[in-house]
């Protein structure tokens, strides 16, 4: 999973819904009281009677986005748009907007036109620190390894520390530095820890991706801590969960994530660990998953292509099906989990030379994984 790409753009993991009313709440599954509920509601009564408040506008899309990584709920992603729809297209955003547009465009997977917003923010502030966090974790996605390193680089001249030090290390461990970048990044842990847990939550995350792929076995430790600094951050409870699966650790999987099963992402990997345990509630969970997956084919979602192949492959023994959602999901995205899915969905179809472009890749970027050369090797690479 990219690391920055959560931080910085607060994406949401699936492809929104855009409803027709620009400030429409549907039900979420959360208490009417939750105060982020409150709160949008207000913002958009606010609106309705102020259509042409640009700034309540930017607010309420920012807390209806916000709410997608929150609670991984796709629909938000959508509302944010069409709360914005008015200034949607228009080309003469202030750079402020432009940043808000680019993350729902980097939310719905549209890298390049969430670069071009984010290029173009820039130009008009070149200061402006959240763009260059957006834009290289838009680059680190999509591939672009040396622009992301570039902004990261950009952003530590305006704003060295911990955020930085993430930034940086983030990149430079998928192009060969692997091993220096934990070490670096583990200092600054230690030596400056944010006092934000939600911050340090997600560094300690990406620490522990980056122990990942070096073996490191570190890698529990930090994203342990992550987990016990912010245990609803999506983000944090897929890679732990993902981690204790490939460690043979699935009845700590169910005991993790039981009570997100609304979350597609978390609740793959509750569907994986019932299926190693045997859990008698496994077939109904597998088949209600599927249904999800279905429903997002047919609004030809691409956001949910990498947990597709894995349900495909792992879930319903359907390795052709598995190797065309990597193949889809390997056109726009390029971290090391795209990576290993294709080289994992190749090799279930017995077909090397599926495996190609990521074994080319993993040559042209000098990417470092300990879980890649076993996968490799079976391919006869």
């Amino acid at each position: 999973m990219a690391g920055l790409a959560v931080f910085a753009s607060y994406s949401a993991t699936a492809a929104p819904f855009v409803p027709t009313d620009d400030n429409f709440i549907l039900q979420t599954g959360l208490p009417s009281a939750d105060p982020r509920m409150r709160e949008m509601r207000a913002l958009a009564a606010g609106l309705a009677k102020q259509p042409d408040d640009l700034s309540v506008a930017m607010r309420l899309a920012g807390r209806q986005l916000a709410m997608g990584v929150a609670e991984s709920d796709p629909r938000f992603v959508g509302y944010a748009q069409a709360t914005l729809g008015r200034w949607w297209r228009d080309p003469a955003a202030s750079p402020s907007l432009r940043v808000l547009r680019a993350r729902v465009l980097q939310a719905q997977h549209n890298f390049a036109a969430a670069a071009d917003d984010l290029h173009a923010a820039l130009r008009g502030d070149p200061d402006n620190l959240q763009a260059l966090l957006v834009l290289a974790s838009v680059d680190e996605v999509d591939g672009n390894l040396a622009e992301a390193e570039n902004s990261c680089a950009e952003y530590a001249k305006r704003r060295p520390g911990l955020i930085a030090t993430a930034c940086t290390a983030n990149i430079a461990s998928l192009v060969g530095q692997a091993a220096a970048s934990e070490r670096v990044l583990a200092g600054a842990v230690t030596q400056s820890p944010s006092p934000d847990r939600g911050e340090q939550a997600w560094v300690l995350v990406i620490l522990g991706e980056i122990a990942l792929r070096t073996g490191d076995p570190a890698a529990n430790d930090y994203l342990q801590q992550a987990v016990s600094l912010d245990d609803r951050n999506v983000y944090a409870l897929t890679t732990y969960a993902d981690y204790l699966l490939d460690h043979d650790r699935a009845r700590d999987v169910i005991r993790l994530l039981r009570g997100f099963e609304r979350i597609d992402a978390l609740d793959l990997r509750l569907v994986l660990a019932m299926q190693a345990v045997g859990d008698p509630g496994f077939a109904a969970a597998r088949d209600d998953l599927a249904a999800r997956f279905v429903a997002a084919r047919r609004q030809h979602d691409a956001v949910h292509l990498r947990d597709a192949s894995r349900f495909s492959r792992e879930v319903e023994q359907n390795a052709p099906a598995a190797l065309e959602f990597a193949r889809q999901n390997w056109a726009t995205h390029k971290a090391p989990e795209d990576v290993r899915l294709l080289l994992a969905a190749a090799l279930a179809c017995h077909d090397p030379s599926a495996a190609h472009p990521a074994v080319e890749w993993i040559a042209s970027s000098h990417l470092e994984d300990r879980r890649l050369p076993p996968l490799l090797a079976q391919l006869g690479f």
